[in-house]
């Protein structure tokens, strides 16, 4: 028996027998050889077109400057500003953030501690519109400078790198980070 097009048998972790059922549906079965037989490829059209999302790299571009204007002046309120009010972070070391409150303290405590002197550098990768108000923005992050990191934090010649994506949001005229993943690149 179908239900949704897979086959009641496929269940989460029988990964082995949903390849199959895709095989045998995308190429079909020869029953003399017992082999996947390749279809013919039918000339079709296509029936959808892609128009591609437009936002605003600019604005997107302006948290990244707030952000890099915070961190240099080590204002741990104005870099808690750009993000949503419930904001949920992963850190670098897989260490869950939930709320701007919480966002903030650890940034005053990390401005006036390990990372007093430390320096942040974002480059930005790509940025994704999924919507006219929602975005992925990727990015390569370096920070130097910093007394000290938290443990299991991989740096290099006193450089840490890690991947950065936030999903922005627009409200109402604001884009604000409301998710933040923090990545370390092993060296």
């Amino acid at each position: 028996m179908l239900r949704s097009g897979l086959p009641t048998s496929c269940r989460p972790g029988n990964a082995a027998m949903l390849l199959v059922w895709l095989m045998v549906s995308v190429y079909g079965c020869d029953a003399a050889t017992d082999t996947v037989a390749p279809q013919p490829q039918l000339d079709v059209a296509p029936q959808a077109s892609y128009t591609a999302i437009r936002g605003d790299p600019d604005a997107i571009m302006d948290l990244v400057d707030a952000a890099t204007a915070a961190w240099t002046a080590k204002d741990a309120d104005a870099y808690a500003a750009i993000y949503a009010e419930n904001i949920q972070v992963v850190s670098p070391v897989g260490s869950l953030l939930s709320g701007r409150d919480v966002f903030r303290a650890q940034h005053v405590f990390l401005f006036s501690g390990p990372f007093a002197g430390s320096t942040q550098t974002i480059t930005v990768r790509d940025i994704a519109f999924l919507t006219g108000t929602i975005a992925l923005v990727a990015q390569d992050v370096t920070l130097t400078g910093y007394v000290a990191l938290p443990p299991g934090l991989p740096s290099m010649n006193g450089v840490v790198r890690t991947r950065v994506t936030w999903v922005v949001v627009k409200r109402g005229r604001t884009w604000e980070i409301a998710f933040q993943q923090m990545t370390p690149q092993l060296f």
